[in-house]
This record gives structure tokens, sequence and C-alpha cells, in this order.
């Protein structure tokens, strides 16, 4: 079996610019949906626990919700409400693909993409899942894409010096709170 994950960040629509068909968070879940319908993926997984103080709905709502508006059939989706962030998703995706013998196509933005790259090859150097990457293009949030920009020199610096789960937490008990970082 071969699992898409789209790691869609900050999907609901407050604060964010231009038309919803354009942003990064519904092309991710639309190309995984393409993906799905052409064969190339097996099943969606849909992961995520974060509800913005910005939003009525939880990430997970929006994006299951893009699923639905595209009649994607509920037994070709894998919906957990679990991780606030990318590390934990990544894991727990890597975990239940290692578990299984299954391959694991992720898609991401195109700023977020260098860091999922970073954490899918260091989180999977003992587990060995068959991973492929994939970029959808769509306009970013603009904080998103400059946290993001950041993240790409910080953040492998933060994991080589030990400090991921760290950084894990924290921003876990800032999400707690809704905060986005």
């Amino acid at each position: 079996m071969r699992y898409c994950l789209p790691l869609s960040k900050s999907s609901w629509l407050e604060g964010r610019v231009g038309p919803p068909k354009y942003q990064d968070c519904f092309r991710l879940v639309k190309n995984s949906i393409d993906l799905l319908n052409a064969g190339k993926v097996d099943t969606i997984l849909l992961l995520s626990e974060f509800k913005s103080k910005q939003s009525t709905k939880s990430e997970l709502e929006y994006i299951a919700g893009v699923c639905e508006k595209f009649n994607v059939d509920k037994d070709k989706l894998h919906i957990e409400e679990y991780g606030y962030d990318t590390l934990s998703q990544i894991k727990f995706t890597l975990d239940l693909c290692s578990k299984n013998k299954d391959d694991l196509l992720i898609l991401s933005s195109a700023t977020h993409y260098p860091r999922v790259r970073w954490i899918a090859y260091r989180e999977n150097k003992k587990l060995k899942v068959n991973v492929a990457h994939k970029i959808a293009w769509g306009i970013p949030r603009p904080r998103d894409a400059v946290f993001d920009i950041v993240l790409i020199f910080a953040y492998p610096v933060v994991d080589l010096l030990g400090y991921s789960e760290r950084f894990t937490n924290h921003m876990k008990i800032r999400r707690d709170k809704g905060y986005l970082a």
C-alpha cells in the first residue's frame, strides 16, 4: 500500500491572501486527491491536532472538508487527530508505514519542503520506509512562509544539537493555547 501525507499548514482560511483554490493548504489536499484518483496512492493520511484561535474549525476539519468536497471515498482516507507539528506528524506516519511495510509519498508546500525533507531523512534512517516527496505549489500564509524560510536554516542546527524534541514540546505548549508559533 502507498500512503499520501499532505502536510497542510494552517489550513483555515482566515488571514490568508487570495482565493481558496490557490492556497497551498488546498492545493496539497487537492493534489493528494488527484494522485489517489490516478491510482498513484492508495490512501490519503490526514493528520492534525491543532485548532487556531483565529478559526472556528480545527485544521483537520478544513483538510477533511476538502476531501468531502471532492467526494473522496471514506475508505480511502485515514484520519487521525494527531500531531501539532511537522516532526510529530512525520514520525507518526513513518511508524505507521514501517509497521505495515507500506510506502509513503509526502506532499508539502515549497517553503515547507526543505524541513520536511530533512525531518523525513533523519527520522527514517532506522525505519527504512520507501519515502518520496512532492511539492504542491500554492499561496502560503505569509507568516508561515517567513517562519518556514527561517527554519530552512535554523531547524537542521536545532536538530543536530539535539533540541528538536524541545522545539516540538515548545510548539505543542504554544499550540495548545491556540497560537501558531
